[in-house]
């Protein structure tokens, strides 16, 4: 059976939620196999980013699996930023090779290309891991899981789930605490006085850029206690602003994550119900496709002599 078609969108810019597990879901990324492998995987998503047009908006790495959560541009194609891109993807790889102007529109395919970042991504970590264990092998199972983000909220609820996987795990109570995720990362770095540039996403964009990433960390503790802790034992919150979702929109969340809607695989899209249609008859389309031009090419080999022994 072939694979299933990748649906990506060609706009300026797009935002996906990607997930991918260690084969056989086996505990690798813990300290136990490789100790501070997490930091050498913040690493490689780090330097992946510095070289794609991406910007990696969430993420947390748990024992057997990590989620990203990645804004995807493709800008006008500028030959003077490929070339520095490039020249930084030379940097970090073993076999160095120089610039040239013909491989401006091949640069630009891979760097715009969430399936690209993500090969990088896993290909390096996966060496890595092999390295420090002096081991050959698969680190990853199956090939990456994504899913297209529709709107700003679902961009906002998609960055949330990502945030409390660890709070679900029952690792911690409050996203903010763990150090491996990209909530617990922004409070080492506000507490450490450090400026952060928070992207304007749904209600942050109306604030104050100094107070976004404060906010959303106030946004994604409150959200865990209230989605995740029982009723009998309420995660105590005291937040300085009042939460900018209802009653209605919380209960709907819950239910979301309930049924890991944002994770549900089977979905190449995540937002309205218009377009997830949408999102579906592309996946569609693109299958029929595919399959059209695999007939095609098994009915030239049956007509081909040579391909035959003949």
């Amino acid at each position: 059976m072939s694979r299933r078609p990748r649906v990506k969108l060609d706009k300026p810019i797009s935002y996906y939620h990607v997930m991918t597990r260690t084969v056989q879901q086996e505990f690798y990324l813990g300290d136990d196999y490789v100790p501070g492998f997490k930091q050498v995987m913040l690493d490689v998503f780090r330097e992946a980013a510095s070289v794609f047009y991406v910007n990696i908006l969430a993420w947390v790495i748990m024992d057997n699996h990590y989620h990203l959560c990645l804004e995807v541009k493709k800008p006008p194609r500028d030959p003077e930023d490929l070339r520095r891109r490039f020249e930084r993807l030379q940097e970090i790889n073993v076999n160095k090779r120089r610039w040239q102007p013909e491989l401006a529109h091949a640069c630009y395919k891979r760097f715009t290309d969430v399936s690209e970042f993500m090969k990088t991504v896993n290909f390096r970590t996966a060496t890595a891991f092999n390295r420090a264990r002096e081991t050959r092998g698969h680190l990853w199972g199956a090939r990456f899981n994504s899913k297209i983000i529709g709107d700003e909220m679902g961009l906002l609820k998609v960055m949330c789930y990502i945030e409390h996987n660890p709070v679900k795990a029952g690792l911690c109570r409050k996203s903010s605490a763990y150090p491996w995720c990209s909530a617990g990362h922004l409070k080492h770095q506000l507490d450490r006085g450090k400026a952060i540039d928070f992207p304007p996403i749904n209600f942050l964009k109306y604030m104050p850029r100094k107070r976004r990433a404060r906010n959303y960390l106030q946004l994604v503790d409150e959200l865990a206690g209230k989605l995740h802790s029982g009723p009998s034992n309420p995660e105590p919150c005291v937040p300085s602003y009042d939460l900018p979702i209802t009653d209605a929109e919380l209960e709907e969340w819950r239910k979301e994550f309930a049924f890991k809607a944002p994770e549900d695989w089977s979905n190449q899209a995540f937002g309205s119900e218009a377009f997830q249609r949408q999102i579906a008859l592309q996946e569609k389309a693109k299958t029929q496709k595919v399959s059209k031009v695999r007939g095609e090419a098994v009915k030239r080999r049956r007509c081909d002599p040579d391909d035959q022994g003949l």
